[in-house]
């Protein structure tokens, strides 16, 4: 049986071993930015490499990567608490709300979840260095006492026989106090507002227990010099409100460098940044603030093409295919020769005919776009237009890791299906194959993301079409998606001095009903959002870019620098009413249709 490299495990289950052997700094401020002392808000959209950023700032796998380096030449102690994998999205928890200690309760069951995953790292460390005496001094004057300060006098069975025995046993204890506290909130009646169950369990804090218990801890034989920790909160976007404002009250209590905390999300669902008692946290003086996806999208200067073959490459290597990637993943050879073919019908008659100011701007703006065109009158004759090639599958990444390597794998096990020998290695996958997975991953984005919110009201995928009269902020994004994909076809086919358009820019600011359907947009990963400068060059205004996902479903091309078109208010409006062209483009006027400069683009 073949192994697929191309397969997304988990970074949490990933061994160090094998993190170590697939990482790819992807974006180079990214890593060292995260592992720099100081509170970090990280987010981009799913699958843009914020778990495997976590996994690789872990001290196994700088351990390993950094030969000969012990514990005590660490830089900082990391330690990750993944929320999905935890207790602290339980639905009972809500039950606090408005009626019992709310924040108190909260706040003792995420410092007790920080707690646990960090002595279950530190039973993993092999420190180079011990000493009973110190253990058990820091034992009863530190740890036992603030246990105690925190209402738990428990008798724990500590084991002293080296560090990973005692970190291991009062992981255990904390597990205890994780399965008392769990039954307590079981015993709630969600029927009442009366407090059925008199809360008797200790109540854990950050200030009252986690940082003094953690200044102390680094003071340990073997442990870093530099005597910083860092706390990875990740997937915080699974936390409810209460606990969101209970970990923004940790941010700007500024307890670094000695306790950092670095905090990942999925852009646009991080639900609160005021605190526990109602203030802003606000960067970059609380925290610094990275958004990863946006990155990979809008700048070219990212490399994010070089990163992406050396992370095939790698994969590949590591099931002993030595193949180059470009290699692998072959261009349609046909259809190379008719874009090249264009190309050359650009540059002879550039002399005469030419728009651009350098006959390599004619060449990069329509030759390709020439070639859909002349495959057919009509989408559907279009359609015939072959997405293969490496440069095809990165560009429709849309610079997101996990979409690449969802699409590799995918095409990966379609060929070692057709196989008879499974023990012979595959050498390439047909363009044929490439071009059937990248369309079929377009249209499940397209379709099913829009049939998640909506699915009482859709029967099959044919019916999803523009809908009349809508209703919610999802239908109007649907309607807007079409109508900008729809737009954006007509405009690759047209006359046009600018044929290649992918995002649409704010001519004025957005009503609260446009603002919420782009937000929607966002955070569903249909857009990226950016700034450009407006169009009367004496400001700023909203970017909103399509995914390059969805190329295939609207016959796009995703290479390339791409325009972007000004709309209006009441355009963007008609668009998510109709799902009709975003407005009327004509041949001979630019219509507000201007070159992405990519230099210009900032986050939103």
């Amino acid at each position: 049986m073949l192994t697929n490299p191309f397969a997304v495990t988990s970074p949490e289950e990933m061994k160090a071993e094998k993190a170590n052997e697939l990482f790819v700094e992807l974006y180079n401020t990214d890593f060292p930015q995260i592992t720099r002392p100081g509170n970090i808000i990280m987010t981009g959209s799913r699958g843009c490499g914020k778990s495997m950023l976590i996994r690789c700032s872990l001290p196994d796998v700088i351990m390993l990567k950094k030969e000969g380096c012990r514990a005590s030449d660490l830089e900082y102690l990391a330690f990750h608490v993944p929320v999905k994998k935890t207790s602290l999205p339980l639905t009972e928890l809500r039950l606090l709300d408005n009626r019992h200690a709310p924040y108190l309760i909260n706040e003792h069951f995420m410092s007790l979840y920080v707690l646990m995953y960090s002595l279950l790292g530190l039973s993993e460390i092999s420190f180079d260095e011990y000493s009973e005496d110190l253990y058990r001094n820091f034992f009863e004057n530190t740890y036992k006492r603030y246990l105690f300060f925190s209402g738990c006098e428990d008798d724990i069975d500590v084991n002293f026989a080296s560090s990973e025995d005692f970190f291991i046993s009062l992981y255990r204890h904390t597990e205890k106090m994780q399965a008392d506290f769990i039954k307590y909130i079981i015993g709630l009646d969600p029927n009442t507002n009366k407090i059925n169950t008199t809360y008797e369990l200790p109540l854990l804090s950050f200030l009252r227990f986690i940082v003094p218990v953690f200044k102390e801890l680094v003071n340990l034989p073997g442990f870093p010099s530099q005597k910083n920790i860092y706390l990875f909160i990740d997937d915080a976007d699974n936390l409810s409100t209460t606990q969101t404002e209970i970990l923004n009250t940790w941010i700007s209590c500024r307890t670094q460098p000695t306790i950092s905390i670095k905090i990942s999300a999925q852009y646009e669902l991080y639900k609160s940044f005021l605190t526990t008692n109602g203030i802003l946290i606000e960067s970059p003086h609380d925290y610094q603030s990275i958004n990863i996806s946006l990155r990979y999208t809008t700048d070219y200067k990212a490399n994010y093409k070089d990163k992406a073959i050396e992370i095939l490459n790698r994969r590949l290597k590591s099931i002993g295919i030595d193949t180059p990637v470009e290699q692998f993943f072959p261009t349609y050879q046909s259809q190379e020769d008719g874009i090249r073919q264009e190309m050359e019908s650009l540059k002879n008659n550039y002399s005469t005919s030419g728009r651009g100011n350098r006959l390599d701007d004619d060449v990069r703006r329509y030759a390709v776009p020439n070639y859909i065109k002349n495959l057919g009158g009509n989408r559907k004759s279009r359609s015939t237009y072959r997405y293969a090639g490496l440069n095809n599958m990165i560009h429709l990444s849309s610079g997101i890791i996990r979409n690449l390597l969802d699409s590799a794998a995918r095409m990966f096990d379609i060929v070692s299906g057709t196989l008879d020998d499974k023990t012979v290695d595959i050498i390439e996958i047909p363009t044929d194959i490439q071009n059937d997975v990248l369309r079929q991953l377009s249209d499940e984005f397209l379709y099913t993301e829009f049939r998640k919110p909506t699915l009482e009201s859709i029967e099959s995928y044919e019916t999803l079409e523009p809908i009349e009269n809508p209703n919610g902020d999802v239908e109007k994004l649907q309607n807007l998606v079409h109508a900008m994909g729809q737009t954006f076809h007509e405009i690759l086919v047209s006359e046009r001095s600018e044929r290649k358009v992918f995002s649409i820019a704010l001519s004025n600011i957005p009503t609260s009903e446009i603002k919420r359907v782009l937000k929607t947009g966002v955070r569903l990963g249909f857009f990226h959002e950016a700034t450009i400068g407006n169009k009367d060059g004496n400001g700023r205004t909203l970017l909103f870019i399509l995914n390059r996902r969805l190329a295939p479903s609207f016959v796009l091309d995703p290479t390339g620098f791409q325009g972007y078109l000004f709309m209006t208010n009441d355009d963007i409006h008609k668009a998510m009413t109709s799902g009709k062209q975003l407005r009327k483009i004509s041949d001979e006027s630019n219509d507000d249709i201007r070159q992405l400069s990519f230099d210009d683009v900032l986050e939103g």
